[in-house]
């Protein structure tokens, strides 16, 4: 990173060759970054079909991206655990309704 790096502001347009480069010290690609637009994640400024990035938009993709801790999570569940679950709930409101006559 040298000094004209530095003078990047927070909303200043990066080609992003160079954001891959200052911002996430090339361990993304532009094709990353163009797969989390596509996501979703990342805002991507397209002029004269050249694509920019920002520095806050960098920093929302990765708040975005962020993998929460296992407490934070609920707990993973296996199809045969859904299926489980929802013909409980199905058992439980058909004991609820009245039986017709």
């Amino acid at each position: 990173m040298n000094d004209r790096d530095e003078e990047i502001g927070d909303d200043d347009l990066v080609p992003l060759a160079k954001a891959c480069r200052i911002f996430l010290h090339d361990h993304l690609t532009k094709s990353s970054l163009r797969t989390e637009s596509r996501k979703g994640t990342l805002e991507i400024i397209r002029i004269a079909n050249k694509d920019f990035v920002t520095r806050n938009g960098i920093r929302r993709m990765i708040e975005k991206c962020t993998v929460r801790n296992a407490a934070q999570a609920p707990p993973p569940v296996t199809a045969k655990e859904a299926l489980r679950l929802k013909l409980d709930q199905r058992k439980k409101t058909e004991r609820q309704q009245p039986v017709r006559q």
